[in-house]
C-alpha cells in the first residue's frame, strides 16, 4: 500500500455495508426500514441506530408466510409486499408509523423487490417516504406475472413443485389476497 492512502472500511470493502448512503439517513433520527433478501427470502426489519449499533424494533421473514397459508415461491415479489405488510403490522404495536427506506447495496431500479416491501408497509400504516414511480405495479404485486407465466408454460420441469400442489394460476392471485387479509386481520 502505497503512502498516504486510505484503505476502505472493511465492511465496504466485503461489500456489506455502504457507509455513505447510511450516513445519510442518520441525521434525521427515524427509524430505518431495512429490506434484505437472499435467492429464496426475503427479510425486513425494523431498525433505529443507538449508540454502538443498531437496535431492531420489529422484524419479519418470508418464511413466516408459510404459516399464513402461502404456498408460493418466498423470494418474488408478491411475498416481499407481503413480508413487509407483516412488518407494518408488528411496527404498529411498537408505536413506530415512519421509517426511512434502506435498500443497502441493492440497486435502486424501478419495480425492485425492496420498492415492494416499502409499498407493503405503506399500505398497512407504517410511513415509508418511496417515489410512486419505481413502486411495482399492482399486477407485480398481486403476482398476476407469475400466474400469466404459469399458465403460458408447456415445460414439465418448470414450477413442478406449483404443479404437485396442484396449485393452477389463479390460486396464486386468490392466496395473495387470502393471506393479505389475515395479515390485516391480525396474523402473526
Amino acid at each position: 500500500m502505497r503512502k498516504g492512502t486510505r484503505l476502505k472500511l472493511k465492511r465496504r470493502r466485503e461489500g456489506l455495508t455502504y457507509y455513505r448512503r447510511r450516513e445519510s439517513t442518520a441525521p434525521s433520527g427515524k427509524p430505518r426500514l431495512v429490506v434484505r433478501s437472499s435467492n429464496k427470502y426475503v427479510y425486513v426489519y425494523l431498525t433505529e441506530t443507538v449508540a454502538g449499533g443498531d437496535r431492531i424494533l420489529s422484524s419479519a421473514n418470508s418464511r413466516e408466510l408459510r404459516q399464513l397459508g402461502w404456498e408460493f415461491g418466498l423470494g418474488n415479489t408478491p411475498a416481499t409486499y407481503l413480508t413487509g405488510a407483516l412488518l407494518a403490522k408488528r411496527a404498529a404495536s411498537t408505536g413506530v408509523n415512519e421509517a426511512i427506506l434502506d435498500i443497502g447495496l441493492a440497486t435502486p431500479t424501478t419495480g425492485n423487490k425492496p420498492f415492494a416491501a416499502a409499498k407493503g408497509c405503506a399500505d398497512l400504516g407504517l410511513s415509508v417516504r418511496c417515489d410512486e414511480s419505481v413502486i411495482p405495479n399492482e399486477d407485480r404485486i398481486r403476482g398476476r406475472h407469475i400466474a400469466a407465466f404459469l399458465s403460458d408454460i408447456t415445460n414439465a420441469k418448470t414450477f413442478s413443485k406449483i404443479r404437485a400442489k396442484n396449485l393452477g394460476p389463479e390460486s396464486m392471485i386468490q392466496q395473495f389476497e387470502a393471506v393479505l387479509s389475515k395479515i390485516k386481520g391480525g396474523g402473526k
